[in-house]
């Protein structure tokens, strides 16, 4: 386009201040409105980073003129809020998880695509550099065929505090974090077949699981997707995912503090990968926060181009069904076949 894309955020609480100055960060784009249920929350991401604040998202709708809207709400408000921008012709992207349940996301996916409009989802994982360098030795086939993953993600780190729906959640880690594992799996080691589950609650202060481990089926692979908010140790390598995958000719292992190592016919290679630095980042944050700017880049790049999303709406209905299909197996105490829900 030749002026900049003009867009509203939709729910500006803990995270969406990622989106914010990340958004400020990218001369593509122009903040025109600003919206939440909280009025000052509103008026303070209006104030800081321009636009009008609204607390009513059809008023918002019914009055701005709209290239996208980025929706930052919880998910028990999504369906509403993206078809609310499929009534009015606006493009969305919108924040994971895409809904609670699979008849609320495929409506949201179908309310988009009946308008022919572009949404995307905002799954940030298979987005953080150290990934998308994982991603890049795998593709070149230094490794072979890949047969087995793990991704891990285990910490003690107070979630709570910052996130206290965490503490009244009937269904927890699984839908905070697996659901981002299960997106990596698929990114790096394609579709899986079966999974099955199993989890438990330490934190007695909880409603939910908070230890989880999952085994994925895939076609001449397993992958192993383990989450834990109990794991206690020296060192705390929060907000880090570890990663290891296995294949006929090597072995890609991304350890604590964004440690490579690549094992393969041409030897060993190691190196500690370097977060790209932003003005506005943090520590332990800022693998996350360059995240979110590579998101929202690929968004613009996706408007310009015409390009489908790599974690299109569409797409994620996958991952939600693994998601939701853990759920089951962990209740069933029996295999899931993915896909049964799609």
């Amino acid at each position: 386009m030749t002026r900049p894309y003009k867009f509203a955020l939709i729910g500006c609480g803990f995270f969406a201040q990622n989106h914010l100055k990340a958004w400020a960060d990218m001369p593509e784009v122009e903040l025109v409105a600003t919206c939440d249920i909280d009025e000052a929350s509103a008026l303070a991401a209006a104030r800081d980073y321009g636009g009008r604040a609204y607390t009513d998202a059809a008023e918002l709708f019914a009055k701005e003129e709209l290239d996208f809207v980025d929706i930052a709400t919880t998910p028990p408000t999504h369906r509403m809020m993206v078809e609310l921008a499929a009534e009015h012709g606006v493009a969305a992207i919108c924040q994971k998880p895409l809904a609670w349940d699979m008849a609320d996301a495929k409506a949201m996916v179908k309310a988009m695509a009946d308008k022919n409009l572009p949404f995307m989802v905002h799954e940030n994982f298979r987005f953080q550099y150290p990934m998308r360098k994982v991603k890049e030795v795998l593709d070149s086939g230094a490794i072979g065929r890949p047969f087995f993953s793990r991704i891990s993600f285990r910490t003690a780190h107070d979630v709570y505090s910052a996130q206290p729906w965490c503490m009244d959640a009937d269904r927890m880690i699984i839908a905070d974090v697996s659901v981002h594992q299960f997106d990596l799996t698929r990114f790096f080691m394609g579709e899986p077949e079966r999974l099955f589950t199993e989890a438990i609650r330490v934190n007695p202060k909880i409603k939910g699981e908070d230890v989880a481990t999952i085994v994925l089926s895939l076609p001449g692979a397993t992958g192993i997707v383990d989450t834990s908010y109990e794991s206690k140790s020296d060192h705390s390598t929060y907000p880090q995912t570890f990663v290891t995958i296995e294949g006929t000719e090597g072995t890609i292992t991304l350890g604590p503090d964004y440690h490579l190592q690549v094992v393969s016919r041409a030897g060993v290679h190691e190196e500690t990968l370097v977060i790209p630095e932003r003005s506005w980042t943090s520590q332990p944050w800022d693998c996350i926060q360059d995240s979110v700017v590579n998101v929202q880049r690929h968004w613009i790049e996706c408007l310009d181009t015409g390009a489908t999303p790599e974690t299109s709406g569409a797409d994620t209905l996958r991952v939600l069904d693994l998601t939701l299909g853990a759920y089951q197996s962990l209740e069933s105490g029996e295999p899931y076949r993915v896909g049964s829900m799609l």
